[in-house]
């Protein structure tokens, strides 16, 4: 079907819609049923998306499926970077690689050779990366746990059930950093798993080799199943070129593995892992004259009850060497979403997700818009930060908690209890000891989809009863047409508080054709009821519909010796009371342009057209002396974003942004500056400045971060964090030296110091607090 033809249906559909109003006009409360409307719109709107992606599938170009057989090993090989032949002499050979990035299934500009084989203990990867120019590798982090997306890196990519939902991925770069994540999500992988391998590269004459040891019992995985997913990915960072064995719509994830079969009598010893852990703690309060000393000592265990079925118990869980986050000024309509940094909550995390909702970042795996995202973290059933942290992301003990989680054939399951000490809120109100309790099943369904369910029990956060039931269906399937993909998730979810008797439910619908190039889009429709309230998951914004669309076209320019890719999108966000049907929310912007150059560099320019509905009583902008009236605002923003790639030594970008605001103006200037002279420091400075301008009254805010990072090797490291913003006048400073002697091996000193100025009494900074800790892990597998 053409182009042409698709225009001339959406035209007609449009022009029934408008007839069957004008005709019911009078009895437009019945013709206007929100739920029928509702879902009238998502599906015209849908049927139109697959229409065009249909059309625009005949352009591209088919990838088969690959697989190879994995051979065992007769003797280990020594992971130390040296590839040596006879080391690796019964491995299987794969080097039939393609370009994902710029121009996918083209040739790649340097040739890569990759070997994988296994014995009853470890599964064993290594690669050539041959380079024309090796002084040109970029290798600029050698902090463990420092991100890698700036380095050239070798990756594998494991979906040990081979059920194209679930998966790990193992990274090096040159400087022999680790870096694994856990898929969240088959396309959505969340780098704060931690895993224990080994692994070591180092830049030869010809370009640079790596080495991996990753034991079995660091996955999960069906013994029954001799095929397993996989597979490998290179970057050229001086090129912003992706290489991968296998991919499909510029994407490298689970979902479009190969395969290597052939495994078989893998072991993982007993299956158990013993972590204990102590840390001490001062903390001295400036302002009250108090001090105060703790020691905790505490215990994880970790066993495998069957090479696909984890079980974890914590004691007396320690996180005094989480890292702390990043300062957010609240100065807008609906509450912050923090992410989850704490080790505990995410082993095995995977399985608890929910309905596809996002957790705050993350992408397609190829560069695509994500549909289902205008909703943001509105509806998440099961945030694991509700539990172990005040409404202030203060830390409240946690006795005890255990976790079971596993796959049998095509179900997924999860089960989590904790048990939270007493405490006293920011109200001061006593919250007594609770138990907490989560459950999760799915079940895989079709080729990549799945269908389950989710339980919640338990508040952490009042003395209630309080509960949740949900569903959700997500389907995927990346083989729609020639090379395309298509991806929807519907879920629905009650909550049980007491107290609260219906208008408690939430729903969502998602249909989104992701593409690497040429025409994509999503559509989404998203409610929750004023009453919907998860104890143990995240909600801000009830009483409320979404309707979110978004529209894209991308293009590569091959022949152009510095724009690689250029873009254009609109997307459009409308959130609604259930009540009144007024407007909430409203944006529609309109990306003009955005532009991505050979090595990385990024600009962009855009238009929005925003609504706010301010109801009385909500004063975002109160902690700066405005008051805006209740009422409907419309206005508009331009702005533009330019961003150099991080693979230069000095790294800017810089957002700016100006137009109305409610009643008023907002102009918003946000640079960053970085500088990474070698892979021993880096050091960046980040301003964030707002000028507000109302009828009587202005105001800014200002809010700085500096960090720092020193790595003396690739054991040692320190790392520092300083903010500061106008609104509390507070300077936070945060700084963690570790060593890491292996995986799953560390010690750590942190030192947190606050000051604040109260200029009504002294123009300047005084300390408040201090908080030094001391604390050791290491890890006993057998």
């Amino acid at each position: 079907m053409s182009k042409r033809w698709i225009i001339i249906a959406i035209r007609d559909r449009i022009r029934r819609q408008k007839a069957c109003e004008q005709a019911l006009y009078g009895r437009i409360q019945y013709c206007s049923d929100p739920m029928k409307t509702a879902m009238t719109k998502f599906v015209s709107v849908a049927i139109s998306l697959l229409l065009l992606a249909q059309a625009n599938a005949a352009q591209d170009i088919q990838m088969g499926d690959k697989r190879f057989r994995i051979h065992r090993m007769t003797s280990a090989p020594q992971i130390d970077g040296e590839l040596g032949a006879s080391e690796w002499a019964d491995a299987t050979k794969v080097a039939d690689l393609h370009e994902v990035q710029p121009v996918e299934f083209s040739a790649p500009s340097e040739r890569t050779e990759w070997f994988a084989a296994y014995d009853n203990r470890f599964l064993y990867i290594a690669a050539h990366a041959y380079d024309s120019n090796p002084d040109a590798i970029v290798a600029q982090t050698l902090r463990q746990g420092g991100g890698l997306n700036s380095d050239d890196f070798l990756r594998v990519i494991i979906d040990a059930f081979n059920n194209k939902r679930s998966g790990y991925s193992f990274t090096l770069n040159p400087n022999s950093v680790r870096a694994e994540a856990i898929y969240a999500t088959p396309t959505r992988p969340s780098d704060d798993w931690d895993g224990i391998w080994r692994g070591a590269a180092r830049v030869v004459a010809d370009g640079w080799v790596m080495e991996m040891a990753i034991p079995f019992n660091t996955l999960t995985f069906d013994p029954g199943n001799d095929t397993w997913g996989i597979n490998f990915q290179r970057r050229i960072a001086r090129r912003n070129e992706t290489i991968a064995w296998q991919s499909r719509n510029g994407a490298v994830n689970p979902t479009v593995s190969g395969e290597a079969f052939g495994f078989n009598d893998l072991s993982q010893g007993i299956g158990l892992d013993v972590i204990p852990s102590a840390s001490t703690v001062h903390t001295e309060d400036r302002e009250l004259g108090t001090s105060d000393i703790e020691f905790n000592p505490s215990v994880d265990i970790n066993y495998k009850l069957t090479p696909s079925i984890n079980a974890l118990l914590t004691f007396n869980t320690d996180f005094a060497a989480t890292e702390v986050d990043s300062r957010q000024l609240g100065l807008q309509r609906f509450s912050l979403f923090f992410p989850e940094k704490r080790g505990f909550f995410l082993t095995d995390f995977d399985i608890f997700q929910f309905g596809g909702v996002p957790l705050g970042g993350g992408g397609g795996g190829g560069n695509n818009r994500t549909a289902g995202t205008r909703s943001g973290t509105n509806g998440l059933a099961f945030f694991s930060r509700r539990i172990g942290l005040t409404s202030d992301n203060l830390p409240v003990d946690i006795v005890a908690g255990s976790k079971v989680s596993g796959r049998v054939g095509n179900l997924d399951f999860g089960t989590l209890y904790i048990r939270q000490d007493e405490y006293v809120n920011d109200d001061l109100l006593q919250i007594d000891q609770s138990d907490l309790f989560v459950s999760r099943i799915s079940s895989g369904v079709l080729a990549e989809s799945s269908v389950g369910a989710i339980f919640t029990h338990g508040d952490p956060r009042a003395n209630e009863s309080s509960s949740l039931y949900g569903a959700d269906f997500l389907y995927r399937n990346t083989r729609f047409g020639t090379n395309r993909s298509i991806q929807g998730n519907f879920w629905i979810q009650k909550s049980d508080n007491e107290g609260v008797d219906g208008n408690d439910l939430a729903w969502s619908a998602v249909l989104g054709f992701p593409a690497r190039l040429g025409f994509e889009g999503g559509v989404q429709i998203h409610e929750v009821e004023e009453n919907f309230d998860p104890a143990m998951g995240f909600a801000n914004r009830t009483g409320v519909r979404l309707y979110g669309a978004e529209f894209g076209h991308r293009t590569v320019r091959s022949g152009n010796p510095f724009i690689q890719e250029i873009s254009h999108g609109l997307e459009v966000t409308r959130w609604e009371f259930l009540d009144t049907g007024n407007i909430q929310s409203q944006e529609i912007q309109a990306d003009f342009f955005s532009m991505r150059s050979r090595v990385g560099d990024f600009g962009r320019m855009d238009v929005s057209f925003q609504t706010e509905g301010l109801l009385d009583g909500e004063q975002p902008l109160e902690d700066l002396g405005i008051i805006i009236p209740a009422g409907e605002y419309s206005f508009e923003r331009v702005g533009s974003f330019i961003r150099t790639a991080n693979v230069r030594k000095w790294n800017f970008q810089l957002r700016i942004e100006d137009g109305g605001f409610f009643n008023g103006n907002r102009f918003q200037v946000r640079p960053e500056i970085g500088w990474t002279p070698n892979e021993y420091f880096n050091i960046s400075l980040e301003y964030d400045h707002n000028k507000f301008d109302f009828p009587g009254v202005s105001a800014i805010t200002r809010q700085m971060t500096l960090k720092s990072e020193i790595s003396f090797n690739s054991h040692w490291s320190l790392v520092t964090l300083a903010q500061y913003d106008n609104i509390s006048d507070d300077i936070g400073i945060n700084a963690r030296l570790r060593y890491n002697l292996s995986a799953g091996q560390d010690l750590w000193f942190v030192l947190n110091h606050n000051m604040h100025r109260d200029i009504l009494v002294e123009d300047r900074f005084r300390s408040t607090q201090s908080v030094a800790a001391a604390k050791i892990r290491y890890t006993f597998r057998y």
